[in-house]
């Protein structure tokens, strides 16, 4: 009993959810610009490089760009890295306290 995989598919399980989770989390930054424009881009960039490293990581992106298999890779785990130093420093940035502007009144 031989069973073929094939392993020439454009589009992989892992690629479509990267990218259809990428586009929700873009998506979802420029929602929240209305309320902050400075985290609501920050948030879609997320969205944005998440996305890429998804589609990058297409069989049809290689074809269309002319990309081998060695650097679909790359660049999909570069995009994959960018989400995430991203997303750390969002964390560190707002989830630790953020910056709070206070005013003084003078007496």
């Amino acid at each position: 009993m031989n069973s073929t995989v094939r392993t020439d598919r454009s589009f992989g399980y892992v690629s479509v959810a990267a990218v259809l989770l990428g586009a929700a989390v873009f998506g979802y930054g420029l929602l929240v610009t209305s309320v902050s424009v400075l985290g609501g881009g920050w948030i879609a960039a997320i969205g944005l490089a998440l996305a890429l490293s998804g589609a990058f990581d297409t069989a049809w992106a290689g074809r269309r760009l002319g990309l081998s298999a060695g650097d679909r890779r790359t660049l999909s785990l570069s995009c994959l890295a960018v989400a995430a130093v991203l997303a750390v420093a969002f964390v560190v940035v707002n989830g630790f306290g953020g910056v709070e502007v206070t005013e003084f009144e003078s007496p």
